[in-house]
């Protein structure tokens, strides 16, 4: 499990592929001291919080070197500071042979937990003990006193939580530096200043630690609270966000959501943007003022997962909105409309103009997701040579997920399938890596994954022209 984990990038930029990984580490989550740091350890680096509490839940009590501490620590990541406060850690030899990190909290949260009560010196003298006992206190001793003000160069949950009680937590700057567990925490807590909140939560957004729904929450908790001041990219994305949803103007509604999905793509949060606006699409597609933005509500509604809306904005966008239903195919492979479109595949692909190494990914996600490609289609992309580019895995691994997936062995074929689509996720594999891993997770029952990570790698080359 280390040597696999270890070849998949995390955070990855792909929020489905992450969302895959995390859950099947979660998953099973039982196994022997050894099996549940290496799960924990990933699961932090990704900064899956929900999934950490669910894999230590357990085991935080089983006494295992600092599992309870790490149980703690993913409770205070996730705001619930009376709970984690509540387990007793203890200091003992056989609580502190843990990693780094548990040791670290083992000796920090009594002292946080202490100081968030009130008692200060009872803070004090556990951050002393914490020193002498050769645990990383970091910034928390002068955070504490509200002296620190240069801020290290990574910032953890607990390097924050002393910050906030020193009256230092509120600068923006934090956000660049936080771990991924504390970005889950900034994006979520209300407490968190507007500023540093907006920045955390896009942040976060960018490394598929929070979804559209957790951005979105954040844009409206923040954005009225936010400083005239305030001219960062993520407060002015937050605001004009906020003014969307009382807008009556379809036209100005759908200027300022392509405005905002196009900033969106520079910041890496296209999808999760996406995600967050698509509530402000609704009913856009009938409007005559929304109609020459057909493209981006077809875009933004796909993103979203938001089929159907996705095909009404095909259907009303005229014949450059038409090529986008090529795609919309791999989210729906069996469906009516889809066969109607590869049908007619050829003449969508031309009247579009979409290049020849565009239709070679095409026809193999759509032969990987067991839909039968038309003869034609697969002519035309063989016009094209097939591209070389992308991620290859190393020699042995594409094996190995077809011996996984043929085994049944789920765990196991998602994070082979994983490290088979790179660092870049699947819009970065390469052709073969791509066909292999979508092949085995539909092989292992993950149909709909193995579909929106298809989609994935489509969108990311799909040709875009903005507005009509």
């Amino acid at each position: 499990m280390a040597d696999l984990i270890a070849q998949v990038q995390l955070p990855s930029p792909s929020p489905a592929l992450t969302k895959l990984v995390a859950r099947a580490l979660a998953t099973n989550a039982g196994g022997d001291g050894v099996d549940i740091r290496i799960k924990v350890a990933a699961l932090g680096r990704a900064g899956r919080v929900d999934e950490l509490i669910e894999v230590l839940r357990d085991s935080g009590q089983s006494g295992a070197p600092g599992a309870a501490a790490r149980y703690a620590l993913a409770l205070l990541a996730a705001g619930r500071d009376d709970e984690a406060c509540a387990i007793g850690l203890g200091t003992g030899p056989a609580e502190t042979q843990g990693d780094r990190l548990s040791k670290r909290a083992i000796f920090l949260i009594p002292a946080y937990c202490a100081a968030r009560g009130g008692d200060k010196n009872g803070a004090r003298l556990a951050l002393n003990l914490a020193r002498d006992s050769g645990a990383d206190v970091g910034i928390a001793p002068a955070a504490l006193e509200g002296g620190s003000r240069n801020l290290p160069k990574s910032v953890d949950v607990l390097d924050y939580l002393f910050l906030r009680l020193g009256g230092g937590g509120g600068s923006a700057d934090i956000a660049a530096k936080a771990t991924p567990e504390l970005l889950f925490l900034l994006a979520r807590d209300r407490q968190v200043a507007p500023e540093l909140r907006v920045a955390a939560a896009e942040r976060a957004a960018s490394l598929s630690i929070v979804d559209g729904a957790g951005l979105s929450s954040a844009y409206r908790d923040a954005a009225p609270a936010l400083a005239k001041s305030a001219q960062s990219a993520p407060a002015l994305r937050a605001r004009l966000f906020a003014t969307l949803e009382g807008q009556s103007s379809a036209k100005i509604r759908a200027e300022s959501i392509d405005a905002l999905l196009a900033s969106g793509r520079d910041a890496k949060i296209e999808i999760p943007l996406a995600q967050a606006l698509a509530v402000t699409n609704e009913g856009l597609a009938q409007d005559a003022q929304g109609a020459s933005f057909a493209e981006t509500g077809v875009r933004m509604a796909a993103l979203a997962g938001e089929d159907e809306a996705a095909w009404q904005w095909t259907e009303s966008g005229g014949a450059h909105a038409r090529s986008w239903q090529l795609l919309l195919a791999t989210t729906d492979p069996y469906g009516q409309r889809s066969r109607a479109t590869l049908d007619a595949g050829v003449d969508v692909a031309l009247n579009a103009g979409l290049p020849g190494a565009l239709l070679q990914r095409l026809v193999t996600v759509l032969d990987a997701l067991g839909e039968d490609v038309p003869i034609p289609l697969w002519e035309l992309a063989a016009k094209t040579p097939q591209p070389n580019d992308g991620h290859l895995p190393a020699t042995g691994v594409l094996t190995s997920l077809k011996q996984a997936a043929d085994r049944g062995e789920l765990g196991r074929t998602v994070l082979l399938a994983a490290a088979v689509l790179g660092p870049d996720g699947p819009q970065g594999a390469h052709l073969i890596g791509l066909g292999d891993a979508l092949r085995a997770l539909k092989r292992v029952g993950l149909d709909a994954e193995a579909r929106r990570l298809g989609f994935e790698a489509l969108y990311a080359h799909w040709p875009q022209r903005g507005k009509v």
